[in-house]
């Protein structure tokens, strides 16, 4: 019994199968954050998991930066490193404050009852979000 063995794509074919499939890829990217940007509740919800990542984010940077500082505040000779630090906790924890205030009014709209508006698809075309999104902006 003989096997048929399989022809090794060439260089150009493996390229065009991998821009095809980005392309796709692309495509799909494209049809499901213009579905999300059309509904007001998508939208929010999207918003909402932004803020929870950030938020997340924001706690584990301070958790780092007061460690540093801590171990950099009282070096002889490191003031300007230390002082820099505190002024980057500030402006992260006033960062926090605000995430935080973000988090808690997305989470109330999620609670709402009705009021979620959908718009057509005439309204937030694909081509808008495939644009302004997704294109080189030097083009």
């Amino acid at each position: 019994m003989s096997r048929r063995e399989k022809r090794k794509l060439s260089k150009t074919e493996r390229e065009t199968r991998r821009r095809k499939r980005d392309a796709q890829q692309l495509d799909a990217l494209v049809r499901d954050t213009a579905a999300v940007f059309r509904s007001s509740f998508d939208t929010g919800e999207d918003a909402a998991t932004e803020c929870d990542r950030r938020r997340d984010d924001l706690y584990a940077d301070l958790k780092y930066r007061r460690l540093t500082h801590e171990i950099w505040r009282d070096r002889p000779g490191a003031e300007a490193l230390a002082s820099a630090m505190a002024d980057l906790i500030a402006e992260n924890e006033r960062h926090l404050a605000a995430v935080l205030d973000l988090c808690r009014r997305f989470d109330a709209l999620s609670h709402q009852d009705g009021g979620y508006v959908t718009l057509d698809a005439d309204a937030v075309p694909e081509d808008l979000v495939r644009t302004r999104l997704f294109s080189d902006p030097s083009t």
